[in-house]
């Protein structure tokens, strides 16, 4: 039983260390997105997740932003890192609408390296617990079923005891080399999932008959049996779970290795061996090499690494010479024309039987599946691949979290309801960790040395012609803004083509000055002052420029006492507005350097 906060790493495997995105690389996947409003990411997620999200929220990069950005991934996926870590290209990157124009953003990487930088900076969130509700759920299995079954139900205030038979806490992910999942990153997010509740790991060995004492229990023990195809002399093999359990124990240095099976697993093995001194491996598969199912980065590695590869073909004997293994026996396969690649359709193609000499070590990687018989009982759950089959680590943590809710109804009397209009099927979860807490996006500013609460100023236009309208935009929560531009004893002429409005819930009159005189805007400016302290009251006046500059600054001059006498916070000066005073320059002000630089001599006077 861990009793603590914390694991420890206890994987004997390789040194080759899977990396992280750099600084210069993590800015130019973020600068890629675009935000989406529908979010295609977000729904080809097993888990809901939301990538445009999470990306936002770290896009200036400060430490705040890494535990908001970490927040929002751990919130819907307590393996938040490892399957940033390990996701294949099939659920969010292939939504991604950038993969029709150039190239998808490489999610996966940009949230496998903002787990790791949240946890670099120590900035982990932190998620609330609630109080414990006296009920007890027994979980069979420490994979990512169970982690996300365990997860939704220890923050609902269950009490969580995981059976397992491995000391590491993971499951199957324990066995993903490293090269593709640094064991570092596990922890990282097995130490996070241990703070949402109260949560147990234990020796399955300990397991009572009968689970007495517990509410419900969910069995998510996955596919724990290994499929071996028949074959003559397999007992000659490993079988792919012993092998990555600890490849350390079987000794391939400077051995031709065979891997019977063309998917993950089996270019795992490869990997291993090969990480582990074997001096040629070969996988050997019925699928041909485009049918593999493989990701574009393993299809990728295949040839980086170069492994042979061998399609079409059925092992059907093993040889050996006493206990050495010595080559296959192989058959050629073929598929019939126009089916889809399945083992079922795959027919022997005789006379195609071969001798392969030359092979000391093999290795068989062709699946697994459950050993568990199901029972009628109804406090009895089941979850994950041993359910649905192989799957991805993230689809089987979705799953998880679904049967959490089934067991949460089941013992609290109520009926799960999903809050989608869909059938989202048994591997898509929109459930998010209740207590996930969002840490505010500061957004206070300052203007010339006082405080605001957010840089969002209202500019001088119809929604900041007078009192009430500034009222309204102050109780919505506008920082501030700048009333229209008014004047002082000229008479306002506005061409009625400035007054059209689309509709009566439109403005007219957004191009030109408002119909106010300044003395209404000043006892307006002062009254929005005295209410409202705390934010940016800024008026916008003018005045003429006739040639007559003794005149003409005397009106600049007098309208920017009259604003200040009024306690305005700022003052507009509008050298582009068309009014500037019937028949001067009106909005050639600004386009005449010369002139502006007079007027700001008479403001500054």
């Amino acid at each position: 039983m861990i009793k603590n906060k914390s694991i420890s790493i206890d994987k004997k495997k390789t040194n080759h260390i899977a990396e992280f995105l750099t600084d210069a690389q993590l800015r130019a996947e973020i600068e890629k997105c675009e935000y989406c409003e529908e979010k295609p990411c977000k729904e080809a997620c097993p888990v809901d997740c939301s990538p445009a999200d999470f990306i936002m929220a770290v896009k200036v990069g400060s430490r705040a932003d890494y535990r908001r950005s970490a927040a929002l991934i751990m919130g819907s996926n307590p393996l938040g890192g490892v399957c940033g870590a390990v996701c294949p290209d099939t659920h969010c990157v292939k939504a991604c609408v950038h993969r029709t124009f150039d190239s998808a953003v490489n999610i996966p990487a940009v949230q496998a390296t903002i787990i790791e930088k949240a946890k670099q900076q120590d900035v982990m969130p932190e998620f609330e617990t609630f109080p414990l509700n006296g009920k007890k759920v027994a979980i069979l299995g420490a994979g990512p079923a169970g982690i996300g079954a365990a997860a939704v139900l220890a923050q609902k205030g269950y009490t969580i005891d995981i059976f397992d038979k491995s000391k590491t806490p993971g499951g199957m992910c324990n066995l993903i080399p490293d090269s593709r999942l640094s064991p570092n990153v596990l922890k990282t997010d097995i130490d996070f999932f241990l703070t949402l509740g109260k949560i147990s790991f234990k020796d399955i060995k300990k397991l009572t008959a009968g689970m007495k004492g517990y509410d419900a229990v969910l069995n998510a023990t996955g596919l724990d049996e290994v499929f071996i195809p028949p074959m003559i002399g397999s007992e000659s093999a490993i079988d792919w779970m012993k092998y990555l359990s600890n490849a350390n124990r079987y000794s391939v240095k400077g051995k031709r290795v065979a891997i019977i099976g063309g998917g993950a697993v089996a270019l795992d093995c490869a990997e291993e061996a090969l990480a582990h001194g074997a001096s040629n491996v070969e996988m050997f598969a019925l699928e041909t090499w485009s049918e593999m199912p493989l990701t574009a980065k393993e299809r990728q590695a295949t040839q980086e690494l170069g492994i042979a590869i061998t399609g079409r073909v059925r092992v059907t004997e093993i040889l050996k010479k006493g206990k050495l293994v010595t080559g296959l026996k192989t058959i050629k396969v073929v598929l019939p024309r126009g089916k889809k690649f399945h083992p079922k359709n795959i027919n022997d193609l005789k006379g195609t039987e071969q001798i392969l000499p030359n092979v000391d070590f093999v290795i068989i990687a062709t699946g697994a599946r459950s050993s568990i018989q199901k029972t009628n009982n109804a406090r009895m759950f089941y979850t994950g691949d041993m359910v649905t089959g192989p799957t991805t680590v993230v689809e089987a943590v979705a799953a998880g979290k679904n049967s959490a809710m089934e067991i949460d109804a089941f013992i609290s009397g109520s009926r799960y309801k999903p809050d989608v209009t869909k059938i989202d099927g048994k591997t898509k979860s929109r459930v998010i960790m209740p207590g996930r807490v969002m840490l505010p996006v500061p957004i206070k500013a300052e203007f010339f040395g006082r405080e605001i609460i957010s840089p969002f100023l209202l500019s001088a236009a119809p929604p900041s012609d007078g009192y009430e309208q500034m009222k309204k935009a102050y109780e919505a929560g506008w920082a501030g803004g700048v009333m229209k531009t008014a004047f002082d004893n000229i008479p306002i002429h506005i061409p009625s083509e400035y007054m059209f409005a689309f509709s009566k819930s439109t403005y007219a009159n957004c191009d030109n000055v408002s119909g106010h005189q300044l003395e209404r805007v000043c006892r307006e400016v002062k009254k929005l002052v005295k209410e409202f302290p705390d934010r940016l009251t800024i008026a916008s006046t003018g005045g003429p420029v006739t040639g007559n500059d003794e005149l003409d600054s005397a009106v600049w001059q007098s309208n920017t006492k009259k604003l200040e006498a009024a306690d305005a916070m700022g003052i507009e000066y509008s050298l582009s507005c068309p009014q500037g005073g019937d028949g001067t320059k009106g909005d050639i002000v600004s386009q005449d350097a010369e002139l502006t630089a007079k007027i700001i001599d008479w403001i500054m006077e």
